[in-house]
């Protein structure tokens, strides 16, 4: 009963998160076919398991009647020792599973904004110590080394770079804001002087100035556990305070500036114009090419 039940909601999970567009807020949308593909999957073993009940349900009833002539008494004694331990764990780990069930489909989908970023630690680990391989929260650079050697990686990034570094103004896009800023930390110096446009949230980052913000999105690169805060620096003509989780569309200069708390250069944006924007239907922005 408890097997067909935990089928019945987990495919009920998988088809509200589609139904919804929830699921892009746990993978990334090139993946979504694997997830969808789950639901015909679990649909079929559930409709295999209520198949399976109703046989057992009928051998049951068939085992009780031979067995009438039994006392009543000597049933019910039986029936308590069912309820042995192992029947207990089983309750306890069955219940343990459909929880996760019913409340990805009741609980409301929390959007990642900068109050995780504070959580997390606003700290570039792969800039302060090129040894450290374990730091898998990732800050402004979707620095996509962590997924493969070093050769593939140059080799990627060198490939994307020639359809921006051409430009004098580049727009980053939903669809091109992982790849273009991967692309603009690492051949900065190809950049500085340009125009370029970008929209994303606010965030008060640590050891900046009194003219300095961070404007920021939420990047997944395969799912929501390898996500991080991608973004660049602004540097505003004069001293503004703009409160975290503001949404805005920027344009400005690039250049460079030294940033003390990740102990390097990092780009930023010399900022010529702003307009606050809504929060976009989908906040997220997905690595959309790996090659």
């Amino acid at each position: 009963m408890y097997r067909a039940l935990i089928l019945i909601l987990t495919t009920n999970l998988f088809f509200t998160l589609h139904v919804t567009g929830n699921i892009a807020k746990y993978i990334n949308v090139k993946y979504s076919f694997l997830s969808y593909s789950m639901i015909y999957v679990l649909f079929f073993l559930t409709i295999v398991e209520i198949i399976r009940l109703y046989f057992k349900g009928k051998n049951k009833d068939q085992h009780d009647c031979d067995c009438c002539h039994d006392h009543h008494e000597h049933h019910v004694e039986t029936k308590q020792k069912k309820f042995t331990m192992k029947k207990l764990k089983k309750f306890i780990g069955y219940t343990l599973v459909i929880i996760p069930a019913v409340t990805g489909v009741v609980l409301p989908v929390a959007t990642l904004d900068s109050e995780l970023v504070d959580a997390k630690g606003f700290s570039f680990p792969s800039l302060e110590d090129g040894n450290d391989q374990y730091g898998t929260h990732q800050v402004l650079n979707p620095d996509m080394s962590k997924f493969m050697n070093q050769g593939e990686f140059h080799d990627l990034v060198s490939k994307e770079s020639k359809a921006y570094v051409g430009k004098s103004h580049i727009t980053l896009t939903d669809e091109n804001y992982l790849v273009g800023l991967e692309v603009i930390y690492n051949y900065s110096g190809d950049f500085v002087g340009k125009t370029l446009t970008m929209k994303g949230f606010s965030y008060n980052g640590p050891g900046l100035q009194a003219n300095q913000l961070f404007l920021l999105r939420f990047g997944i690169i395969h799912c929501v556990a390898d996500s991080g805060a991608f973004g660049l620096m602004l540097q505003f003509p004069k001293n503004i305070h703009i409160p975290n989780d503001e949404w805005f569309q920027v344009t400005g200069t690039m250049d460079t500036v030294y940033y003390p708390q990740m102990k390097t250069n990092i780009p930023v944006l010399k900022v010529t114009s702003y307009k606050p924007i809504t929060q976009p239907k989908d906040p997220y922005v997905y690595r959309n090419s790996f090659n």
